[in-house]
């Protein structure tokens, strides 16, 4: 099987290295000023699991995410389009440094910039 024709999850190897990219980008996130605010009443653990499932499910994987719906869980948080760039930044910055390669970040980049609107408030419709 090529790369091309292999899911997304695959080519970044499985749960198990998405697993170890969460971590490392949640240590980042939570020592950035202008991110970590956003998770101080946050459970880790729970965001962890929850954001594993639905990147995992994002990226073509063997996991369906039955977690909270996108618009519902960030509404009122605050969260501005720039707070989604600097999340996407740190995320490809930990992707790199797992030595994911640049056509794999940049699929990962564009996965993400789908659910921008949601996670923002930018919707124009719910859901």
């Amino acid at each position: 099987m090529s790369d091309d024709s292999r899911a997304l999850f695959e080519r970044l190897g499985g749960a198990s290295s998405l697993k170890a990219i969460l971590d490392d980008f949640y240590l980042r996130v939570l020592k950035d000023a202008e991110l970590a605010p956003f998770f101080a009443e946050v459970s880790l653990e729970r965001l962890r699991n929850m954001q594993f499932h639905f990147m995992a499910s994002a990226f073509g994987g063997p996991v369906e995410y039955s977690g909270a719906e996108l618009t519902a869980i960030h509404a009122h948080r605050g969260i501005k389009s720039t707070h989604f760039a600097k999340f996407c930044s740190l995320f490809a910055d930990v992707l790199e440094d797992h030595s994911v390669g640049q056509r794999e970040v940049d699929d990962v980049l564009g996965r993400l910039a789908m659910y921008k609107d949601r996670i923002t408030g930018d919707a124009t419709v719910d859901g």
